[in-house]
């Protein structure tokens, strides 16, 4: 992290304590010291700043005698009481002179890799805040991360009967073509546990797990509720509307990628233009390129955060593809944009499977690269990526084929020419005051992947009620989903 200025901290220090920012007068113990820097690591990273009096941001500093100490104290909390040890950014916490009082200053990254603890409590940082971690969003963080084993999980519930042998054996059977030795399929049960489809209990039973569900099953989201495509259509570019056209695709990994596949087929659009005698077509979107990051999105999204589903909205100027899950350690938004990722699987079960099925993972590790040499190729926009709580890609539509901004009326010369002059528009396409309103909520939660009541309130002006009526509003129309109880609502994309 580079080093700060003058200007920045004091910036910092004026805006008081932040999910990020955290202000001392002076160091506190070493173990109040390492839950905080473990709450700051498990959620957004930050800043610690010693010598700023929290209540009124008054700079006090660090008297000379104690700048020792103080920095000791950061680093003993980082090296013996956090679990694992916590590398800060810089290394050593930094010095600085502001106002001739001097204070130091401890960078606390964002954990891509481990989830910390300290005195056998997982902390995280919420607003202003050091709480511990609930047993659910435990689980969900390390989802986050790649450190829960979903694939290899038994289905609670589920037997053998439940996987359709006929796909199994139909799986076996064009693999075994390949394959040297093709009679060591003849054991299917035990090729299913060897391939981490199925599982042993203590008890001796054979049961399913999720991936072999996922892959073979019956009826997967019988089980898998979250393992399923939400496909939506939409009139307008903000999606604060009800939807045009719906679709929820279920079935097998295979089934779902088709689907969706099929889904998006039915409203892309070819243009043309006509170079001397030739019709050049012009598509809206590449389907393979779509079809390449849906097979992305179900390969590789978290399915261990239940009741979260891959969906995928198409506006009139752009494709977007939302899958649950954060990327894993390691890989960033800016390595994607540069096609510059390495393969890393979440699922590494369910892409061997797929793998092995042709039309479907052939350019396993090089589907981003893939992605933004194509859309050059056919002169679209390059795909965009980020996470906002989830993992999103936007395909935005070719700029030949998108329409023309809307021409205001020509104004009437004369009274008898001026209701002719009018648009025949119907009353409903100018959104009242509530319609503008949620206009702008998806525009903010599209910028920033949630909204609050009070977040609400400060984008509209709002009363505390009517917030709370227009975001249930968008809740109803399936728009968006809330996470948590009436006072800490949170707001999501649904």
């Amino acid at each position: 992290m580079a080093r700060l200025s003058e200007q920045e901290l004091r910036r910092l220090i004026q805006g008081g304590e932040t999910s990020t920012v955290e202000l001392k007068a002076a160091a506190p113990r070493p173990v109040e010291m390492a839950e905080r820097m473990c709450g700051m690591a498990n959620a957004q990273g930050g800043m610690i700043i010693i010598g700023v009096e929290d209540a009124k941001h008054t700079i006090v500093g660090v008297p000379d005698d104690r700048v020792a100490m103080t920095i000791d104290t950061i680093l003993r909390a980082a090296r013996q009481n956090v679990k694992p040890v916590l590398a800060l950014d810089p290394p050593e916490p930094e010095l600085y002179e502001v106002g001739g009082k001097r204070l130091v200053v401890a960078a606390v990254p964002l954990s891509r890799g481990p989830v910390y603890q300290s005195g056998g409590v997982f902390w995280v940082r919420r607003g202003t805040h050091t709480v511990p971690l609930e047993a659910a969003e435990l689980l969900e963080l390390l989802g986050d991360k790649g450190l829960v084993d979903w694939e290899h999980q038994p289905v609670g519930g589920a037997t053998m009967e439940d996987l359709d042998m006929g796909k199994v054996e139909a799986y076996l059977k064009q693999r075994s073509t390949r394959e040297r030795q093709p009679g060591r399929f003849e054991h299917v049960e035990q090729v299913l546990v060897g391939m981490g489809c199925a599982v042993v209990r203590d008890g001796g039973e054979m049961v399913p797990t999720n991936a072999g569900m996922l892959f073979f099953g019956y009826n997967p989201q019988f089980f898998i509720i979250q393992g399923e495509v939400v496909c939506v259509l939409f009139r307008e570019t903000v999606g604060a509307s009800r939807y045009a056209d719906r679709k929820i695709v279920t079935g097998t990994l295979q089934d779902l990628i088709d689907g969706a596949e099929a889904f998006l087929n039915r409203y892309i659009a070819v243009g043309a233009r006509i170079e001397g005698w030739k019709r050049i077509d012009i598509p809206e979107y590449s389907l393979e390129v779509l079809r390449e990051a849906v097979i992305n999105a179900v390969v590789h999204r978290d399915y261990s955060k239940r009741g979260e589903s891959i969906r995928i909205f198409y506006y009139p100027d752009r494709v977007e593809i939302h899958s649950p899950g954060l990327l894993l350690p390691g890989i960033t938004v800016e390595q994607m944009e540069r096609g510059e990722v390495q393969s890393k699987l979440r699922n590494p079960v369910l892409a061997g499977l797929l793998r092995d099925i042709p039309g479907y993972m052939e350019r396993i590790g090089s589907g981003i690269r893939f992605m933004l040499d194509e859309t050059k190729r056919l002169g679209l926009p390059a795909p965009q990526f980020r996470e906002a709580g989830e993992f999103i890609v936007t395909f935005h539509k070719a700029p030949a084929l998108m329409p023309p901004p809307a021409k205001p009326p020509e104004r009437a010369t004369l009274w008898e020419d001026y209701e002719a002059a009018q648009p025949e528009v119907p009353v409903q396409n100018f959104p009242d005051e509530r319609e503008s309103r949620l206009i702008k909520a998806m525009d903010y939660v599209h910028e920033h992947g949630v909204i609050t009541n009070k977040a609400y309130r400060a984008l509209t002006g709002a009363s505390d009620r009517t917030a709370h009526r227009d975001l249930e509003l968008l809740v109803e129309r399936g728009r968006l989903k809330s996470i948590g109880q009436r006072a800490a609502r949170r707001y999501v994309l649904a």
